[in-house]
């Protein structure tokens, strides 16, 4: 007799017409048109093959059970390929074959490589744009952003969070929030600050999402992940710890945080983890004080078979001050920073042949565009218990938790009905720029920076300009075979 289940790693949500199937060890996802009716019996308890097919056939009328296992059959292969739903002949089994996360392979985690893109990947990614546009008329929150707490046990030079919030949230309001998250058919959530460990029922809540079948993610400094706290989250399968490392210089790194003893805190907290197996992203923002000793740190997570990513860009604080910008690159740093990135980054050489600008969007295609996830499938909740559009939008309330549920926010807030209805072409200084296609539209960093949402600070028209200077040189000397 075979077996089925979903493998551990994979998440099921439904939403419209389409199974959306998210495997977090992978990175991977898919999303299936009208396949509900055959998905719908796999789950966490394995189910005999014989026994879903039987079910499903009882679901239309005159159907003939023969052709209903081979459909189901042609619909699972893939599936259990991609490791989304593991098979065998006994639960036992269904255990040995479900692999968990382990950095003891070549490869620990999947990145979306652009240099290696299959022509499945390509129709993977015209699907997801079809499930992004339907969340444009179906906003659904597909993830959520938790902030536990905005007291940290760092104080980052260059942190978007003003000094003076040190709130906690209350442990059951969290808990609430969470379940009508996954009412709602949320997938992701992320647990962050401030320092979420500073949280006293830190572990509860991570336990609790986990229970409500919900993918997780932590945003943390690690400087209080003891050994027992690491043990602790080698038992949840998480998707991933995310961690900031500003140099692999302890004075540097300390100097940014603001905290003795810090980098040598989180350094042993990233070992810790990485012993037990549990996935680990580095992040390593670049400003004044470290930039010219990023690649050490990106060189550290490639020792451990870590990602390991930096990133330039800074934005203001949500209060609206910008003495935290000081730290920021310079245009120069900026463009000798993106060109070394370009240079090392097997994916953008990869990409360098395909650039044309006669296949950009049109500026009407493009002024159509949504800004971006907010209010469309991804929200913030604070530590003050208000929801904001994102982490960094902490001045732009949508209601609060104490008052209102999730549903009635997301789907009566006035200021997420403003921000549904915005599209790019409501920002009039982008819409006819020739840099547009290389520049990130952010509202919060406009917001927090100029006090203004759509209106955009000249230091980011500037690096979009380096952008497209940096690619085009790129692309002079790739077709001039340099």
């Amino acid at each position: 007799m075979k077996l089925l289940r979903l493998s551990k790693n994979a998440f099921v949500r439904q939403y419209g017409p389409y199974t959306h199937i998210f495997n977090q060890l992978t990175k991977s996802d898919l999303d299936l048109k009208d396949a509900e009716p055959f998905l719908r019996f796999i789950g966490r308890t394995p189910v005999a093959v014989a026994d879903a097919v039987e079910r499903i056939a009882a679901l239309f009328a005159d159907a003939n059970p023969a052709q209903v296992g081979r459909d189901f059959a042609e619909l699972l292969q893939p599936l259990v390929e991609e490791n989304f739903v593991v098979e065998g002949a006994t639960p036992e089994e269904l255990d040995r074959k479900d692999p968990s996360f382990t950095y003891d392979i070549e490869v620990p985690s999947t990145a979306f490589d652009l240099g290696n893109i299959t022509e499945q990947e390509r129709q993977q990614a015209r699907e997801h744009a079809e499930l992004h546009e339907y969340f444009e008329s179906h906003p659904t929150p597909f993830s959520l952003h938790l902030d536990l707490t905005s007291r940290c046990t760092e104080k980052c030079v260059h942190c978007y969070v003003p000094r003076d919030r040190h709130f906690t949230m209350e442990t059951e309001s969290a808990l609430r929030v969470i379940d009508e998250f996954r009412e709602m058919g949320g997938l992701s959530i992320t647990l962050s600050g401030g320092e979420c460990m500073l949280h006293p029922d830190f572990k509860r809540i991570l336990a609790h999402a986990r229970g409500k079948d919900l993918s997780v993610s932590v945003l943390s400094n690690l400087t209080l992940c003891d050994e027992r706290t690491c043990r602790f989250l080698a038992t949840q399968n998480l998707s991933l710890v995310q961690v900031s490392l500003y140099s692999m210089d302890a004075a540097t790194h300390d100097a940014i945080t603001q905290l003795p003893g810090s980098f040598a805190k989180t350094k042993a907290a990233i070992e810790r983890l990485h012993a037990l197996n549990v996935p680990v992203q580095i992040s390593c923002p670049t400003m004044k004080g470290n930039y010219k000793g990023y690649q050490a740190v990106l060189d550290y997570g490639v020792s451990l078979k870590c990602k390991a990513y930096t990133d330039f860009i800074m934005m203001a604080r949500s209060d609206h001050t910008t003495d935290n910008l000081a730290n920021r690159l310079s245009l120069d740093e900026t463009r000798e920073i993106i060109t070394t990135i370009a240079e090392h980054d097997p994916s953008f050489a990869a990409e360098i042949p395909n650039y044309d600008p006669s296949k950009e969007m049109s500026v009407e295609e493009w002024g159509n565009l949504p800004m971006c996830g907010v209010g469309i499938d991804a929200i913030c909740l604070n530590a003050d218990g208000n929801y904001y559009p994102c982490s960094g939008f902490q001045d732009y309330p949508l209601g609060n938790c104490h008052e209102k549920t999730l549903r009635e926010v997301w789907e009566k807030s006035p200021a997420i009905l403003y921000l549904r209805g915005l599209r790019k072409k409501d920002i009039p200084q982008c819409i006819g720029c020739p840099d547009r296609t290389f520049c990130a539209t952010c509202l919060v960093r406009n917001f927090n920076e100029t006090g203004n949402m759509l209106k955009v600070s000249d230091h980011f028209c500037k690096v979009a300009r380096i952008n497209r200077e940096i690619v085009e040189e790129f692309k002079r000397r790739h077709d001039a075979g340099q």
